[in-house]
């Protein structure tokens, strides 16, 4: 995607003609296909962890030096003799054995770290009136975001500003004027 709004380019004719042809595909074209709905705003979210009560998650993650991961992830990561020591806390394999007995073997091996049971959230980041120009900003920040992004198409059905003036640029009602030099 050269020149386009969704990149940051400069308002032109030609960027808002793009615009216009996107705008076209997603909310009346082929791209409403793969979203089934006129109506769509697209949402980038990002990925956040949550920690919630043992009985209604099986995902263990760790959060030790500033950062949580998998706990599978942090496992692995650790030298063969740290995978041995905590394989031995649990009699048995580390990675299989229940969370207590695991949040256990990382109290008293790795003080510092703490076991948590975890569930999936996704939170809104921003807003876009096309996947591209959404798809634009997962390329562009995505490694701002470790745990990831996603577009998330939601419905506008209600939002009825949002909606007239999607329909207005559509219709031509609402166009690219250009300025006067000054």
């Amino acid at each position: 995607m050269a020149d386009s709004l969704a990149t940051g380019a400069a308002l032109t004719a030609d960027t808002w003609a793009d615009f216009v042809a996107r705008l076209r595909h997603d909310c009346v074209g082929a791209g409403v296909d793969r979203h089934y709905t006129a109506d769509a705003a697209f949402l980038v979210q990002k990925r956040v962890w949550q920690t919630v009560p043992d009985e209604l998650s099986d995902i263990l993650r760790i959060y030790t030096d500033g950062h949580d991961e998998p706990l599978d992830q942090f496992f692995n990561d650790l030298e063969s003799d740290q995978q041995a020591a905590l394989n031995e806390a649990v009699d048995g394999e580390f990675l299989k054995a229940d969370g207590y007995d695991a949040a256990q073997a990382i109290e008293r091996l790795h003080p510092d770290s703490t076991l948590y049971h975890a569930e999936e959230r996704w939170e809104f980041v921003c807003q876009h009136f096309t996947r591209d120009a959404a798809e634009a900003f997962i390329r562009r920040k995505g490694h701002d975001y470790r745990e990831g992004l996603r577009v998330y198409v939601d419905a506008t059905v209600y939002s009825r500003e949002l909606n007239a003036i999607k329909a207005a640029i559509l219709d031509g009602s609402i166009g690219f004027i250009a300025k006067e030099p000054s």
